[in-house]
């Protein structure tokens, strides 16, 4: 339990110091570039929650990577990581036919469709994906996760970790500061507005059902395989998949099976929960070798 406090801390200290330096970072950076002063805020937080992760690595009892489950050996990483790639593609393919069957999202025929655009969405999105499933897994399946296991049992640090996992993707601000009535108060602004999607859960729990399977899902493989590199590849190719269909379709708010999509990004909701919990009962049934490095 002290564990998981120190990382619910640490979630807290990496918001409020993000709220903090959000006016000053984005008053430099106004001197050269234009940017929002809400991306300029979610920067700053992930910066310091990098920053203090890496600091506070040997503090939350680890002597090495290889301890939460990173390889030493970079060619059997990527191997793995190639290998959740394909299933984490594999897992989220129903999701995209059924949006498409059901008209819940529709083709978009006004997107640029060229070698050169596909060719650009393609990287971005494997881009991005390996950014956000790098992080997110270090953190989540990686660190946290083994850290809980150690002073816990593996159900209480899956589900533990699966709800922080789904609990963190809502804190998102639903309104815009106006960059001339900027002040030093302005990023805890953004930050209590920030909370306001949990204060109506249910206009979020499809979403978060979702995300919380899914983080119970990576959980079991990594405590079953003990290789970090999965579950990095898998929530790669979720990414990549969601992005890419994103981008090529409309939300159709109008489809009589609406409620199959998720509130979050209009995709993540009941359908992939479905799929996600037949993902789980799969790994459950595998057999796997868990792997020491």
């Amino acid at each position: 339990m002290p564990v998981l406090i120190a990382f619910i801390a640490f979630f807290a200290f990496a918001l409020f110091g993000g709220a903090l330096l959000a006016y000053p970072i984005h008053i430099l950076l106004a001197n050269w570039f234009e940017l929002d002063f809400e991306r300029v805020a979610s920067r700053c937080v992930l910066i310091i929650a990098i920053v203090l992760f890496i600091t506070l690595f040997r503090k939350f009892g680890f002597g090495s990577w290889q301890e939460i489950g990173f390889s030493s050996n970079q060619k059997q990483f990527w191997r793995e990581l190639l290998k959740g790639f394909g299933a984490g593609i594999l897992i989220m393919s129903p999701v995209v036919v059924g949006l498409l069957i059901s008209k819940n999202r529709v083709i978009d025929l006004d997107w640029a469709w060229s070698s050169s655009n596909v060719s650009l969405l393609l990287i971005t999105a494997v881009a991005a994906g390996l950014v956000i499933a790098l992080i997110e897994e270090t953190l989540f399946r990686g660190a946290m996760l083994t850290a809980i296991q150690r002073q816990s049992s593996n159900l209480f640090a899956v589900f533990s970790t699966s709800f922080l996992y789904a609990f963190v993707h809502f804190i998102e601000p639903e309104t815009n500061v106006v960059s001339h009535t900027l002040n030093w108060s302005s990023g805890f602004i953004l930050l209590k507005y920030a909370f306001l999607p949990l204060l109506e859960p249910t206009k979020i729990v499809d979403s978060f059902i979702a995300l919380f399977l899914a983080g119970v899902l990576l959980a079991i493989i990594k405590i079953r395989t003990n290789r970090l590199a999965i579950c990095i590849g898998i929530h790669t190719g979720w990414v990549f998949t969601i992005k890419i269909f994103k981008r090529v379709t409309d939300s159709n708010t109008y489809s009589e099976y609406a409620f199959l999509t998720g509130s979050y990004d209009k995709v993540i909701g009941y359908l992939a929960a479905i799929c996600i919990i037949i993902a789980i009962v799969i790994c459950i049934r595998m057999k796997y070798r868990p792997q020491k490095y």
